[in-house]
């Protein structure tokens, strides 16, 4: 989880921009907006706070918060919570805008420039749900470009079916599998395959 906190000016000032990473999978992350009106005369009425940038690898509980009043040199905060998305692919880098805006003058903007950590080293995840019935998603991460393959094995070894075959690049991913209608209750293992790196999970079909 992380937690990002930007002091805004509400009178003047255009701040640097900085970026800050996210770790593709993280729930609970943070956006504190700190609005500070510096004017000594003038009080801020119905300040809102907007997203109106988005991006589909962050998942915002909230997109839209307001202040009633914010008085002269007085300071108030603003939060939204995000998820980050597991599966990114290959995304480098996200980029989303609020808007701070009042029934006066205010009209500002304010811009988050996100990077990912890309990952580094091959890794299967337990999928989820688990037990299932009939879908459950299945996620995985790779440091370099390869070919990989996700098959599906019963208790004796044998390949009942392919679920992922293809090249990918560096990144993370995930892919929702539905069991084949055939496929009765019981224990399978799917396993992740990149080259020379085998990963083995277990998983529990239950009808």
């Amino acid at each position: 989880m992380k937690t990002i906190v930007i002091i805004i000016l509400i009178v003047f000032t255009n701040q640097a921009q900085s970026i800050y990473e996210l770790t593709p999978g993280v729930k609970g992350n943070q956006i504190v907006l700190q609005l500070s009106n510096v004017s000594q005369s003038q009080t801020a009425e119905n300040v809102e706070v907007k997203l109106v940038r988005q991006s589909a690898n962050l998942k915002f509980n909230t997109t839209e918060e307001k202040i009633n009043n914010l008085n002269k040199e007085e300071e108030k905060e603003v939060s939204f919570s995000f998820d980050v998305e597991y599966n990114i692919g290959k995304t480098k880098t996200d980029t989303i805008e609020f808007i701070i805006t009042d029934h006066n003058t205010i009209n500002k903007t304010k811009q988050f420039i996100f990077s990912y950590t890309g990952p580094k080293e091959y890794k299967l995840e337990q999928n989820y749900p688990n037990p299932f019935n009939p879908g459950t998603r299945i996620s995985w991460q790779s440091p370099v470009g390869s070919w990989q393959t996700i098959k599906l094995y019963d208790l004796l070894g044998r390949e009942i079916e392919t679920i992922v075959d293809g090249y990918y690049e560096a990144g993370y991913y995930s892919t929702l599998f539905i069991v084949n209608s055939s496929l009765s209750s019981g224990v399978y293992f799917y396993r992740l395959q990149a080259g020379n790196f085998i990963q083995t999970r277990k998983m529990i079909l239950l009808r």
